[in-house]
C-alpha cells in the first residue's frame, strides 16, 4: 500500500468547475496545487494495439502499460486537468527525486469521477517497462495476497496502537504540502453512511490518500480489510497536524510503534470498500 500511493501535481483548472468550488478563483490559470493519490487498478501490458497517450495519439503501435489512479475529484476536476497533471511514483523521501527512485508520469485522462462522494478515477500510461513491471508486482502483492496473510502476525505493522477494546486503527499514506511520503495515524469514527470520519492528522496535499482500516480479529490481531476511495477534507484544523507523522523510511521500515494521534481533528472520506 506504500508503493501504491503517488503524489499529484496539478498545473491547471479547469474554466469548468463550477462557481462554488473551492478552486474556482483559479479556473483558466496553471496555478499549481498538490494532491496524493492511489494506484487502484493495472492492465497486462499491451503491445499488439496502438498506444493512447498523447506523444502516440492512438496511431503509433508500441508495447505500454495502463494503471488507474485514485484520487478526490476536487484535486482533479476532468480529462483536461488529468493531461495536467503530473503522477509522481516512489517519492519515499528526499533522494528519491535525485538517484532515480521517484518516476514521474502524466495523467492521460478521467476515466470515471463521482462529485458527489469527491472521487475520481485518473487514466495513466507508461512505456518504461520496468515501471510498469513495478506497478503490477506491488499491486498484485497487495491485492492477490490480502486473503492469504490475515491468519498471520503482521510484525511490519507493529508501530500501530493495539487492537483492543474494540479500537478500529486509521491510518494514512500520504503526501502533505508536497513532501515526501508520510503515514499517519488515529482513530476511525462512526459517519452518516456513505461518509465516514476518522482522526487520523492530515494537511493540504493529503487529498485523494488512501484511507485504511484495520478491524481486529478474535485473537485480538491487527488485519487490514477496507479502504476508502479517498482521502476528502477535514471539518477542523490545528497548528500541530505534523507531530504525529511517521517518516515512511526511518520509521515504518524500521518497525517502530506510533503514538496514538492527540488530535481531534476530523477528517472525512466516502465509503468503506473491501480490498478483495
Amino acid at each position: 500500500m506504500i508503493d501504491l500511493t503517488v503524489r499529484l501535481r496539478v498545473y491547471w483548472t479547469s474554466p469548468d468547475r463550477p462557481d462554488d468550488d473551492e478552486f474556482s478563483n483559479h479556473r483558466g490559470t496553471m496555478t499549481p496545487r498538490m494532491g496524493t493519490g492511489f494506484i487502484r487498478r493495472v492492465s497486462k501490458p499491451v503491445s499488439d494495439k496502438p498506444c493512447p497517450c498523447d506523444k502516440c495519439n492512438g496511431e503509433i503501435t508500441r508495447k505500454f502499460w495502463r494503471f488507474t489512479v485514485r484520487t478526490a475529484a476536487h484535486v482533479v476536476y476532468n480529462t483536461e486537468e488529468a493531461k495536467s497533471t503530473r503522477v509522481d511514483l516512489f517519492y519515499d523521501d528526499d533522494s528519491s527525486k535525485f538517484d532515480g527512485r521517484m518516476v514521474t508520469v502524466t495523467g492521460l485522462r478521467v476515466a470515471d469521477i463521482d462529485h458527489g462522494e469527491d472521487t475520481c478515477y485518473m487514466e495513466c500510461v507508461t512505456h518504461d517497462e520496468a515501471l510498469g513491471e513495478r506497478i503490477k508486482s506491488v499491486w498484485t502483492s497487495l491485492y492477490g495476497g490480502l486473503t492469504k496473510c490475515l491468519d498471520l502476525d503482521l510484525p511490519s505493522l507493529d508501530f500501530l496502537p493495539p487492537c483492543d477494546g474494540g479500537r478500529r486503527p486509521t491510518l494514512i499514506v500520504s503526501h502533505p504540502h508536497g513532501q515526501p511520503k508520510k503515514i499517519t495515524l488515529g482513530q476511525w469514527r462512526d459517519g452518516e453512511f456513505p461518509r465516514v470520519v476518522y482522526n487520523a492528522p492530515t494537511c493540504p496535499g493529503s487529498s485523494g490518500a488512501p484511507v485504511f482500516r484495520f478491524n481486529t480479529d478474535p485473537r485480538n490481531r491487527c488485519f487490514d480489510l477496507f479502504v476508502t476511495p479517498v482521502h476528502s477534507g477535514s471539518s477542523s484544523s490545528t497548528s500541530t497536524q505534523h507531530q504525529d507523522q511517521l517518516n515512511i523510511l526511518t520509521r515504518f521500515l524500521q518497525n517502530l510503534r506510533g503514538r496514538e494521534s492527540k488530535q481531534e481533528q476530523h477528517n472525512y472520506g466516502y465509503r468503506w470498500w473491501l480490498l478483495y
